[in-house]
């Protein structure tokens, strides 16, 4: 499509190169408007709050219509106004067909499970919505926008990543909890960890742990470097009252892996900036005294306690191998009947469920479809990934080793459609020199090389 110089103004930055800044169609606008909106619904609203509205989304009873999460409804809405918007909605699927085969492999994979779950009369239909097809949803919307709408989720997310670390520490020192963590209705009082606007501590703690490394690998464009320590100790500050011991523990492990490489640096005569030079010089001081206060006070304290009396989550990691004993080859292969897992789980003494979602995935539904889901799970991420630029990788080794701390994406979660948002938005490829879109709304992007095409 040639631009005439009616349908923008060109901006010439450098190398000469023209960015086409043009009115864009309707249609990618309410696109892009829809997807900050399910941006917001999926770190904003948990099911602690979806509870305190009345909507029973994470207990077994009520309508079927509230156990799926609100962001859900509206991925599939704005999904659905993509492909209406286009002069041939059945060119939407042969777009995925060949330029995201990985997305399509995970689909395929999450409808036989589904249909395994219809048929067989087996539990966990509300998963393969929230945990699975809102993940495919939001990365099939966000290949569609440009990177100005990637951009405005990327402020947004920093802005309710912020007040979710703000209001669990809040929580914290106050002692109350604003959404708390509920199952049919009931609030969980026992657990007196911080809930913020995500709800459950070990996903909030899973989410701040990631964002708080992908900060330090540089993801995050927009925000400025003068915010970015202030931003992290934040979120480091968030996880003691999450009191999640895997997150708190990788965190650090993470920092010092970021750490080692810019010592060496510096120690061989390596140039530092000066506002990271005045950061070290505020924090060396500061830092070790505050640390020291906070913990005489007991700051630390929820943490601590979990690593002293974990309520038996440490004991059900160890034992829910033994539910294997009392299983078939069958149900082993094809998944035993929920009824008789949650019996002998209940017989180990296994209150708190299976903690790793592919020892429950192989209980619950065998691990045939274990199997085929997980590929599918890889073949998504890795093609996901190949679309971003450097410096993801300590953010989704976080990912995998944090899933694999308890149910996670086993059961009914948004956590993995919010590590699929998180990284997209946080480290998508910087705006192209030329923009232009298409007759069916969709961004394109090639070289300005007539230079009778533009008008400056």
């Amino acid at each position: 499509m040639t631009i005439a110089a009616h349908d923008g103004h060109f901006i010439r930055g450098r190398g000469a190169e023209l960015i086409a800044r043009g009115a864009r169609p309707l249609a990618p606008v309410l696109t892009g408007g829809l997807f900050l909106v399910v941006v917001f619904l999926l770190f904003a609203v948990s099911s602690g709050m979806l509870g305190a509205l009345g909507i029973n989304h994470g207990g077994i009873t009520g309508a079927v219509a509230s156990k799926i999460h609100p962001a859900t409804y509206l991925s599939f809405a704005a999904l659905g106004l993509l492909m209406a918007a286009r002069r041939n909605p059945a060119s939407f699927f042969a777009s995925v067909i060949t330029r995201q085969p990985g997305t399509l492999a995970f689909l395929i994979t999450i409808l036989l499970l589904a249909a395994y779950i219809v048929l067989g009369e087996r539990k966990g239909i509300a998963t393969i919505f929230d945990t699975y097809l809102l993940a495919v949803a939001v990365a099939l919307i966000a290949a569609e926008l440009d990177p100005r709408d990637l951009g405005r989720a990327e402020r947004l997310i920093h802005v309710l990543l912020a007040a979710n670390a703000a209001l669990a520490l809040v929580e914290y020192a106050i002692g109350y909890r604003f959404f708390p963590f509920r199952f049919e209705g009931v609030e969980l009082e026992w657990d007196m960890r911080s809930t913020g606007l995500s709800g459950h501590p070990l996903e909030n703690a899973q989410l701040t742990s990631i964002y708080l490394v992908a900060l330090l690998a540089g993801g995050g464009a927009s925000m400025p470097a003068a915010l970015r320590p202030a931003a992290v100790l934040l979120q480091l500050a968030a996880l003691v009252p999450f009191g999640g011991r895997t997150a708190m523990l990788l965190t650090l492990a993470m920092m010092a892996v970021w750490l080692v490489p810019h010592i060496v640096r510096l120690l061989r005569g390596g140039r530092i900036s000066l506002i990271a030079l005045a950061s070290l010089a505020i924090l060396l001081p500061i830092l070790p005294l505050a640390i020291a206060a906070f913990a005489a006070g007991g700051f630390f304290d929820v943490l601590l306690v979990r690593f002293s009396d974990d309520s038996g989550s440490a004991k059900t990691r160890l034992e829910m191998f033994e539910i294997f004993r009392q299983l078939s080859a069958h149900d082993i292969l094809l998944g035993a009947s929920p009824d008789m897992i949650d019996s002998i789980r209940r017989s180990l003494g296994l209150e708190l469920g299976i903690e790793n979602p592919l020892v429950r995935f192989v209980l619950y539904q065998g691990a045939v479809f274990t199997g085929f889901l997980t590929v599918g799970l890889v073949l998504f991420l890795v093609e996901i990934m190949r679309r971003l630029r450097p410096g993801y990788g300590i953010a989704l080794l976080s990912f995998v080793i944090l899933v694999n701390s308890y149910e996670s994406i086993s059961n009914k979660t948004v956590g993995l459609a919010q590590f699929i948002v998180l990284m997209i938005a946080m480290f998508h490829r910087p705006e192209p020199a030329w923009l232009a879109f298409g007759g069916d709304g969709r961004l394109q992007t090639r070289p300005a090389t007539q230079p009778s095409e533009v008008s400056t």
